[in-house]
């Protein structure tokens, strides 16, 4: 490799990072060895040690990294307008990204899957940090959502105040990362016995149900044909 091919200090830490991500999500914090670290990273203990002193510190930054990211990919959602037509594009592409796993590598999201489950095992830091970031965007969107479509009289009974909006939110992204859990395991843990579009389709209307759209509201806002072509 020439000099100039040569990887930067920063590019060599993500790298690694990047690397040890899945030795981490497959066996933990306590059931993975530096000699594994170093050897999924393609370096040497010496080189793991180098950029990282301590297992602990590898794996915090570790985790900071992959919050980083996540928090980049949902900054698009804290910009959009809140309206019950924001709320419908919310939930359908969560619906479809955690219940169904589409516009995601399956491999990256069974990884954080699995961070996120070992996570919660042990000191619960990582999904602390992961919720937070999905709290003020995620969460923070749909609840203003809820706010807006209730005001326009678009809900079946509005919500007292914001707090209980971001109560339902958060219920109906439990439901989605639930469905997300049963697919965790190859094939699955679960027999819907119906299509995938039939399934997202399904709990969308479920979910924005359980938030308050009125049936009127659904039909008007949610159009499954119309919003796969954004979604291409």
């Amino acid at each position: 490799m020439s000099p100039s091919a040569r990887l930067t200090s920063d590019q060599r830490r993500i790298e690694i990072l990047d690397a040890v991500q899945r030795q981490f999500a497959e066996h933990g914090f306590h059931g993975t060895t530096t000699r594994h670290l170093a050897e999924a990273a393609g370096v040497s203990e010496a080189l793991l040690f180098k950029y990282f002193p301590t297992k602990e510190k590898l794996y915090a930054e570790m985790l900071q990294h992959v919050c980083r990211h996540c928090s980049e990919e949902r900054a698009e959602w804290k910009t959009l307008p809140a309206s019950s037509m924001t709320l419908v594009l919310l939930v359908h592409r969560l619906v479809r990204k955690l219940a169904l796993g589409e516009g995601v590598e399956a491999g990256e999201l069974r990884l954080h899957n699995r961070l996120m489950l070992h996570s919660l095992l042990a000191d619960g830091e990582f999904a602390r940090q992961f919720m937070g970031i999905v709290s003020e965007s995620t969460i923070d969107a749909m609840a203003r959502s809820v706010m807006a479509a209730a005001a326009c009289g678009d809900c079946v009974v509005p919500p007292v105040n914001l707090a209980e909006a971001r109560l339902r939110a958060w219920t109906t992204l439990h439901a989605a990362v639930m469905t997300m859990l049963y697919r965790l395991p190859p094939g699955g843990v679960v027999d819907y016995d119906l299509p995938a579009e039939r399934i997202a389709t399904e709990m969308t209307r479920y979910a924005l149900r359980g938030l308050g759209l009125t049936e009127a509201a659904i039909t008007r806002f949610y159009q499954p044909e119309a919003l796969a072509v954004l979604d291409r």
